[in-house]
């Protein structure tokens, strides 16, 4: 664990985390702030 407060956890990324990290930089509304909505993420990437 990074950090801590309340019910708010940080922490490292895991290889168990690939398939929903990869889903979450997929997505349209997601890439809208994060890289673009042209640049999508895949397991690979």
């Amino acid at each position: 664990m990074l950090f801590q407060n309340g019910k708010l956890l940080v922490r490292k990324l895991e290889l168990k985390d690939n398939y929903l990290l990869a889903k979450w930089l997929s997505d349209p509304l997601v890439l809208e702030y994060y890289e673009g909505r042209d640049n999508p993420f895949d397991l690979e990437r």
